[in-house]
């Protein structure tokens, strides 16, 4: 049985907590060992009495934390202050976003470790460990996309609307998890939504769904030609395991009416807006060519009880098997290592990275 780690999150901004003390619990109750890194689930509303009173061993700092752990289990990839305490002998599991990220894989392999992303393991439904955290980033994408648009820097628009004036106009860049719940929240905020995928069948049944929303083909010249009326764009295009393809051009976004706003919530696989450069929890927006951009890559760090809670839930069993398991015997989470003993083992990473 290896004993499983849950490290404090030191990326700028991020409050998770990759388990809660309730999914601990059933973890202690199935025989793991579990050690947590003192004051890691304080952001999230959890103390360290929570997770002792359910079995949990608080470590005093992030070295003892590693140094105790054999599967490293957290939300974000690791930085350099995390890189230096992983070892050969851990195992890794985390959202990683590899595809865009060169360095972490050479970091990585370096180490020799093995790591297995999140948002790796798929099932016939999908990707159920990435869904939860692509929920909540579209959601937040909208409000705040809604806030630049009022903000001092912003065009002035209430995306609503209200009598006697005209909703403001989304369009949406995908229409995956986080596309379909950025289109939600909008129409909620009654905006006019203009929703865009290659899938028509996908499309098809979101406009159904909402039949306020306007759907189309994403074809280069159609999104050129909404973006550029637009007074907030969502990006939130996303391949698995690939870098994010780029589908709004900076041509497009220098006709955007001034202090109208973009959120790219594809910035984690690299954004799929030409140029765009990942922002922070701290200084989430920057403006170029008149339009504000906002592309914070931990955005579901923003609520972090939230969060926390959803992601625990969906990876808890697949911890739990890790933990009990050889990877051999667990076919979900063998097809989605990326480095096994610090060799590059998946297919489309090794295409990516040439």
């Amino acid at each position: 049985m290896l004993s499983i780690g849950i490290p404090k999150e030191i990326m700028p901004g991020e409050g998770r907590v990759a388990l809660v003390p309730e999914d601990c619990a059933q973890l202690v109750t199935a025989g793991c060992a579990l050690h947590l890194q003192s004051k890691a689930g304080l952001a999230s509303g959890y103390p360290d009495t929570a997770y002792i009173a359910v079995g949990v061993r608080v470590q005093a700092t992030a070295a003892k934390l590693y140094q105790a752990a054999d599967l490293v289990v957290k939300v974000k990839q690791p930085l350099a202050a995390d890189l230096e305490l992983l070892e050969a002998r851990h195992t890794l599991f985390s959202f990683l976003h590899l595809a865009a990220d060169p360095a972490l894989v050479k970091h990585l392999t370096a180490i020799g470790l093995t790591a297995i992303p999140f948002e790796a393991v798929s099932s016939t439904g999908g990707f159920p460990l990435l869904a939860p955290m692509s929920a909540i980033a579209g959601r937040l994408a909208v409000l705040r996309g809604a806030s630049l648009l009022f903000s001092e820097a912003g065009s002035g628009v209430l995306l609503g609307g209200v009598d006697g004036s005209e909703p403001g106009r989304v369009v949406v860049l995908g229409a995956g998890v986080a596309g379909s719940h950025a289109a939600a929240v909008a129409l909620a905020l009654q905006a006019e939504v203009h929703l865009f995928d290659l899938n028509a069948e996908r499309l098809a049944d979101l406009q159904q769904r909402w039949q306020r929303l306007h759907i189309h083909s994403a074809t280069a010249d159609v999104i050129a030609e909404y973006a550029e009326q637009a007074d907030l764009v969502i990006g939130a295009v996303m391949l698995a395991g690939r870098r994010a393809p780029v589908v709004l051009k900076q041509s497009s976004i220098a006709r955007m009416r001034p202090g109208s706003a973009i959120v790219d919530i594809a910035i984690d696989q690299g954004g799929c807006i030409e140029g765009i450069r990942a922002t922070a929890a701290d200084s989430p927006v920057y403006r170029h060519l008149d339009v504000l951009h906002s592309a914070v890559p931990n955005m579901p760090g923003a609520v972090p009880r939230t969060a926390a809670q959803s992601l625990s839930a969906v990876i808890r069993p697949y911890v739990q098997q890790l933990a009990s398991a050889p990877l051999a015997q667990l076919p979900a989470l063998k097809r989605a290592i990326a480095i096994q003993a610090g060799a590059v083992v998946d297919p489309v990473l090794l295409q990516v990275l040439g």
